[in-house]
């Protein structure tokens, strides 16, 4: 009886976002994802934790804030855990009111990464995000340069038995708006090929990889988050950096005081240019530790990994 009352209440809460995304206007739409947050971290409401029976996404963000800020009183960390889950209804329905989103960010950075791939033959760019802020604006404000761009994300939502189809219509929805937005790039699901992705940058085509999905197996990228935790990620960004020899891009985008913000870094453009040390991104956590709304994926890090390290060095 539980489960079957949980299943009616993510449909609900779906299908009312998804009407609410595309019907308020933003300012009660934004206003009122915030409230929804605020709702859900009461209740402990999490799709992912409902849909698999696994992994208990409020217990798991709430070791991970403590191992980020160990400093900091439990008050501002229940405070912070709250938050994150504002951030994540926000972040759901700034994907969802995509379209309408577009024309308030910021203008494009991209004249010097255009200059860089002009002439001759193009190479690819991995951009490099967390399931941070405002991440699919930040997607769209990547893709205002003009060059395709390609968004891998996880279909994981449509695999798992049970779940409310609402919640796969949410996701694919805000696939379909990405889709709208990347000048004709397509949606990668992370289950696929590598090889699509290594065509891709080696065609000249750009690609989103979200680095703080899963834990590698093997050689990845280090990025030394505040704690200090050494964690291991973007396994298969570095294998693809290393395979084409595509540049990068590491980006955080944020609404703060009614307005996005952009921070954005690039690579040099040099070939054996050096690897993303992702410093940017750690910065930014350790600012706003509840902005990251998927920090529960640092549960999965050992604590072994757990040492100060020279940012941006990686395994062999």
């Amino acid at each position: 009886m539980r489960a079957w009352a949980q299943g009616k209440l993510i449909a609900v809460d779906a299908a009312v976002l998804m009407w609410v995304a595309h019907r308020l206007p933003l300012g009660f739409g934004r206003g009122w994802a915030t409230v929804r947050g605020i709702i859900h971290a009461a209740l402990g409401y999490d799709w992912l934790s409902i849909g698999t029976g696994r992994y208990p996404v409020r217990p798991m963000a709430w070791r991970a804030l403590r191992r980020l800020a160990p400093e900091q009183p439990t008050w501002q960390r229940l405070l912070w855990l709250f938050e994150r889950y504002v951030q994540f209804s926000r972040a759901e329905w700034e994907g969802l009111a995509l379209p309408r989103l577009v024309d308030s960010l910021p203008p494009s950075s991209a004249p010097g990464e255009v200059a860089n791939h002009s002439g001759g033959a193009r190479r690819g760019t991995v951009h490099f995000m967390f399931h941070y802020g405002s991440l699919y604006p930040g997607v769209a404000w990547l893709s205002k340069n003009g060059i395709k761009l390609n968004w891998m994300t996880s279909d994981v939502y449509n695999r798992m038995p049970g779940l409310s189809p609402w919640i796969a219509r949410v996701h694919n929805k805000i696939n379909d708006n990405l889709k709208f937005c990347n000048n004709g790039g397509s949606v990668i699901f992370s289950n696929k090929n590598v090889r699509e992705v290594y065509k891709k940058l080696l065609a000249g085509e750009d690609i989103v990889m979200v680095v703080d999905r899963t834990m590698p197996t093997g050689p990845a990228i280090m990025i030394d988050l505040p704690g200090p935790c050494r964690v291991p990620l973007a396994r298969g960004a570095w294998a693809a950096l290393r395979a084409t020899g595509a540049h990068w891009t590491v980006t955080v985008c944020e609404y703060r005081q009614g307005r996005f913000h952009i921070d954005h870094e690039r690579s040099p453009g040099w070939p054996d240019e050096p690897m993303p040390d992702l410093q940017l991104i750690r910065w930014r956590i350790s600012q706003a530790p509840q902005r990251w709304w998927a920090c529960h994926v640092l549960d999965f890090v050992p604590q072994n990994y757990d040492a100060p390290i020279v940012a941006g060095s990686f395994d062999t």
